[in-house]
């Protein structure tokens, strides 16, 4: 089974999946009561594995694929509050305006989009953990089901954190309220914690289908998990795991990393798939001006994402990582564009998929790659010891892949290598999403705002909670500021 294929028919599955649940609340009236056989009924339908199976696919399809406003949202929430990137024109502008400027609010699309579908993916993965004592399952099949389910809850939870704080922790199908408040920070980080200690001790080394989750996956989500709430002697520890599995490695050729024929690769910890073009990627449409030479009847939408002209001249000139972005190009109308000058360079790590259609395109994105692991551990390392040889090994693995000079620990004391870690991440990671993540963890993601001319406060380190959820639930509490 294909389960870059299997996402393609979510909206089947949810449809499926929902005439079975109103079947259940059918049953329960005194209007039908003729007893019906069926597979769409809940009993039938989770009682099979085919039906576990389907339900586990769409809490991956919630949390991998996210279309349109959701998947904008991985790199806008980041890219744009980071000061990675900037933006201009299109219909979405401003939305994407607010993020730059830090004037967001409860009802930014980008902002909902992130909390509905990671309560979507932990809503299907706790359906699957409530129903897989109810079939005839084999018992490593319920291990690895379990596992997968437990990953998902983990991961997304890992999510919803950094974004918004303590949030509710649903987590028992049927023996909770619907309506909960907050959690604690220690109910939630012990939570996450143990899914993600579960998942990584039941999950298999290598992938059993393309899109699901291994125990490097579970073992790197914790292990940025501890890294983003500064646990370091756990990050490191859990980053040395993944690195003892010895699975993965640095892929020479940099941009070989997201060539669209290299997508299954020993660099890529975890990545989120797709398929175009019904379960394609919008990120290259809404990142190539709508000018540039495509493939096709792909579409590019008017927005113009950039990167200014200091973030360019940071690379080192034989830093190969600078090829995949683009400073000028011949339009459309045979016009020559100057963009580096103009502070309007802009990426292009993601290459034009042929086989796209409209503004679906297949690139799997990358969400945590073995670079990743090995620089997270570097900075683990110096927030616990200051400057020591591994780390500087460490970091200079990265650097020598993309061609870019080694540096010496001589050189550097630990703030200094601290600041240059986050440098180095920024050119490694660019339009990956976790260039906030990475300023919030070294405390300088207001103060970088502030440089920027920005109206960054304190409390602007978490986004608030979505206004439709607070009106929902009279239990939530809004974070401090909006």
């Amino acid at each position: 089974m294909d389960y870059k294929i299997k996402f393609t028919n979510m909206k089947s599955l949810y449809k499926y999946y929902g005439i079975a649940v109103l079947a259940l609340s059918a049953s329960c009236t005194d209007i039908l009561e003729e007893e019906t056989f069926s597979e769409l009924e809940p009993e039938t339908f989770l009682a099979t594995e085919k039906g576990i199976r389907s339900l586990l696919g769409s809490a991956y399809s919630s949390i991998q694929v996210q279309p349109g406003i959701p998947q904008q949202g991985i790199y806008a929430l980041s890219g744009l509050s980071s000061g990675e990137v900037s933006s201009l024109n299109g219909s979405i502008e401003i939305f994407y305006r607010q993020l730059s400027d830090f004037t967001w609010d409860s009802n930014n699309r980008h902002i909902l989009g992130q909390w509905d579908l990671y309560y979507a993916a932990i809503r299907d993965a706790n359906v699957v953990l409530s129903n897989i004592d109810n079939g005839p399952f084999s018992e490593d099949f319920k291990t690895l089901i379990t596992a997968e389910a437990r990953f998902i809850r983990g991961y997304s939870y890992s999510k919803l954190y950094n974004l918004f704080g303590p949030v509710p922790l649903y987590k028992d199908l049927f023996n909770e309220d619907l309506l909960l408040p907050r959690s604690t920070e220690a109910e939630i980080e012990s939570f996450i914690e143990q899914e993600l200690i579960f998942a990584s001790t039941n999950l298999p080394i290598r992938a059993i289908e393309e899109g699901r989750a291994t125990k490097g996956a579970a073992l790197g989500t914790l292990c940025k998990h501890y890294l983003n709430t500064k646990e370091w002697q756990k990050s490191a520890e859990k980053a040395n795991e993944i690195i003892s599995l010895g699975v993965y490695e640095l892929l020479p050729d940099y941009e070989e990393v997201f060539s669209l024929d290299n997508e299954i690769n020993d660099e890529m910890v975890w990545a989120l798939p797709h398929v175009a073009p019904d379960a394609g990627n919008q990120i290259n449409a809404l990142t190539y001006p709508s000018d540039f030479p495509r493939p096709g009847d792909l579409r590019l939408y008017p927005v113009i994402i950039f990167f200014e002209d200091e973030f360019v001249l940071s690379f080192e000139d034989n830093d190969a990582r600078k090829n995949l972005i683009v400073t000028e190009y011949t339009n459309t109308a045979g016009d020559e564009i100057q963009l580096f000058g103009n502070d309007r360079s802009f990426p292009a790590k993601y290459p034009m998929d042929p086989n796209g259609s409209g503004d679906g395109q297949g690139n799997d994105i990358p969400d945590i790659r073995y670079s990743d692991i090995l620089l997270s551990r570097a900075e683990a390392l110096n927030e616990l010891n200051g400057p020591v040889q591994e780390s500087i090994d460490l970091i200079n693995q990265v650097r020598s892949r993309a061609g870019a000079s080694e540096i010496s620990l001589a050189d550097f004391s630990k703030q200094s290598l601290k600041s240059f870690i986050l440098d180095e991440r920024k050119r490694e990671f660019f339009w990956e999403g976790k260039g906030r993540e990475d300023q919030l963890r070294q405390d300088v993601f207001i103060s970088k705002a502030v440089e920027r001319g920005k109206l960054a406060q304190t409390f602007h380190v978490l986004f608030p909670i979505p206004q439709i959820n607070l009106d929902a639930n009279p239990k939530l509490v809004q974070n401090e500021g909006y």
